[in-house]
């Protein structure tokens, strides 16, 4: 009798889909949010969520940051990094502590980037420095942390220079994304302004800097790796392609250019393999709002559209959970978080939940502890 109702109850856990009991530990996930919002207000959010029933709970949230638009996580020593996307010099990097459960989220220390708009932020892979792309700055701002995360040192500025074909929107650099290629301390900058990704082996030096050429009024703008780093992704937010790149060392080689946008929105926003690296996602703004499914071919990481999924307006950014089985959706003017179930075999998304929220813009998920 007693394997009988255990064998029930994995049944019932298995078919769970949106909603359900709590599962084991391992299955609640911290969820943290940012958003445009004022200083006084509270722009980040810190969420349990259950990876396997999608269950949410807001459990704390801080103010002191205006316009913290994107963050990234140091899971290991409960830090979470924010930038203050602001205009001139208003604009700031920020680090708070969380409580290993999410139950506190403090703000510990704040400065200037030196770069106006500051758009993304991003870990050194040592854990050591963190770095800003500032997109009115034309810039990178980059700062040393001490031992207990804070900022160690002023700020050193990464300068970039030009522009491109669009007079309207590539008539100064606009960086809009850093990130490491895999297993490698080489960064790659995405320079939406000058069509171009700056390939960057010592990024607090600057030293030994390359140019790879992007095709004109492109616009880069976010970049994904597959997990064994051997190919990169790369969409363009003005003509909404995905460019699908061999990487070797620091070595980029192009191979396939594949439409997301195919309504010439110029809205092309975010970019994200499937952690099993099958299915890939990239979302599109401004027209036909949603996010475009592609299945990768796994001998040579080459896309093949597959779908569309609507989603609410000015979807900016999304996040997909560590065992792949629900994809969240920040849209921005519709001031919701929506979630996706995704299906394992096709990659297509279902609409099976909301999280209300004002203004979000990103989404990043830890472990809870």
């Amino acid at each position: 009798m007693k394997y009988g109702l255990l064998i029930t109850a994995i049944i019932a856990a298995i078919a769970t889909g949106c909603t359900g009991t709590r599962t084991q530990n391992d299955d609640t996930l911290l969820m943290f949010t940012g958003s445009y919002a004022p200083a006084d207000s509270t722009g980040i959010k810190c969420y349990s969520f259950n990876q396997q029933t999608s269950e949410w709970n807001l459990i704390s949230e801080a103010a002191g940051v205006s316009n913290p638009s994107f963050i990234c996580v140091d899971a290991e020593n409960h830090r979470l990094y924010s930038v203050g996307e602001d205009s001139g010099n208003s604009s700031t990097m920020n680090m708070l502590f969380y409580e290993p459960d999410g139950s506190g989220l403090t703000l510990c220390a704040s400065d200037t980037t030196g770069g106006a708009a500051p758009c993304h932020i991003i870990l050194s892979p040592d854990g050591n420095r963190v770095f800003t792309a500032n997109y009115m700055g034309g810039s990178i701002s980059a700062y040393t942390l001490d031992s207990t995360g804070h900022f160690a040192d002023t700020v050193k500025i990464i300068q970039f220079y030009g522009g491109s074909v669009d007079s309207l929107r590539q008539s100064q650099p606009h960086l809009h994304q850093l990130s490491f290629i895999p297993a490698t301390g080489t960064m790659l900058a995405n320079d939406l302004g000058t069509d171009k990704i700056y390939v960057i082996p010592d990024p607090y030096t600057d030293e030994g800097r390359k140019e790879l050429n992007i095709k004109p009024g492109s616009g880069p703008r976010h970049t994904t790796f597959d997990s064994n780093g051997t190919h990169a992704y790369m969409l363009t937010e003005i003509s909404g392609e995905i460019n699908v790149f061999d990487v070797s060392g620091d070595e980029l080689t192009l191979k396939q250019t594949i439409a997301a946008d195919s309504l010439n929105a110029e809205g092309s926003a975010d970019i994200h393999l499937s952690p099993d690296n099958e299915f890939l996602y990239a979302s599109n703004r401004l027209k036909g709002d949603g996010v475009v499914i592609f299945k990768v071919n796994p001998a040579n990481g080459t896309l093949t559209r597959i779908g569309f999924q609507p989603t609410g307006a000015h979807p900016r950014n999304f996040a997909i959970t560590p065992n792949g089985k629900f994809l969240l959706v920040a849209c921005r003017d519709t001031d919701t978080i929506e979630i996706y179930r995704r299906d394992y075999s096709t990659g297509l998304l279902e609409l099976c939940g909301n999280i209300p929220s004002s203004r979000p813009t990103c989404i990043a998920f830890t472990q809870a502890k």
